[in-house]
């Protein structure tokens, strides 16, 4: 039998041993980071596609809120454009405003001016007159009242801004436009001191009002004179349509 004789030191083997073991940790430590780099390439790859994709989304989601504020806008415009038409049909093509004008002008006191006047729709509501209860037949028992529904109706309100210079004219002005048939619920919002020039001192007022309801039917019946339609188309600002 042969015997191998190692003149090699053992030192030196052992040396050898370590650094085959260190090679082969760092082949085994390199592989590991390889797949470990892979690994969150193939990640990050696949987080860039979701983050693409959910951009795409986001721009179709602005797209279509951008559209969607467009046909908003175009909604408010032709409810604007409806209202108007609405309000023209209802007050102008009935009672001209320029007959409105005249009167409210023809109307104040002597010393007194007109600064501006408004008008608006209002939706009030209409008292409906309950059915004559039955005296013949008794009510049953457990049986509810009905209640009758709720009925409102579309009125025109103006507000007027005027000057005086006392309150005695402010007074005499709701008198006059109270007592008008065309006018119903005349009534006083404020009335102040307002300093007009220096050393001058009036009275700032607002009066709010109503149309008749029976306005086209008093026209008809007494339509206004030339001459209040001419001192109405002196006044200082007709009125302004509701925005």
């Amino acid at each position: 039998m042969l015997r191998v004789l190692n003149f090699l030191p053992d030192d030196y083997v052992q040396q050898r041993q370590v650094r085959r073991a260190n090679v082969i940790c760092a082949l085994m430590a390199a592989g590991g980071l390889l797949l470990v780099g892979i690994a969150a390439g193939l990640t990050a790859f696949g987080a860039m596609g979701v983050a693409a994709a959910r951009a795409a989304v986001d721009r179709q989601y602005e797209q279509a809120r951008l559209r969607i504020k467009d046909l908003e806008q175009l909604e408010q415009r032709k409810a604007n454009l409806l209202h108007k038409a609405e309000l023209s049909a209802t007050l102008l093509e009935r009672v001209p405003r320029s007959h409105i004008l005249a009167c409210v002008t023809n109307h104040l006191p002597p010393e007194t001016s007109l600064t501006s006047l408004s008008m608006e729709h209002q939706e009030m509501r209409v008292d409906v007159p309950e059915p004559p209860a039955e005296t013949s037949e008794k009510p049953k028992k457990g049986k509810k009242k009905v209640s009758q529904p709720k009925q409102t109706e579309t009125r025109v309100r103006f507000r007027l801004d005027g000057l005086a210079q006392t309150d005695v004219q402010v007074a005499e002005y709701i008198s006059r436009l109270a007592a008008d048939p065309l006018f119903e619920s005349v009534d006083l919002q404020f009335s102040e001191e307002f300093p007009y020039e220096e050393g001058v001192t009036m009275r700032r007022f607002q009066i709010s009002f109503l149309l008749g309801k029976e306005a086209a039917a008093v026209l008809e019946k007494a339509p206004l004179p030339p001459g209040i339609q001419a001192r109405g188309a002196q006044a200082h600002q007709t009125p302004e349509e509701p925005s």
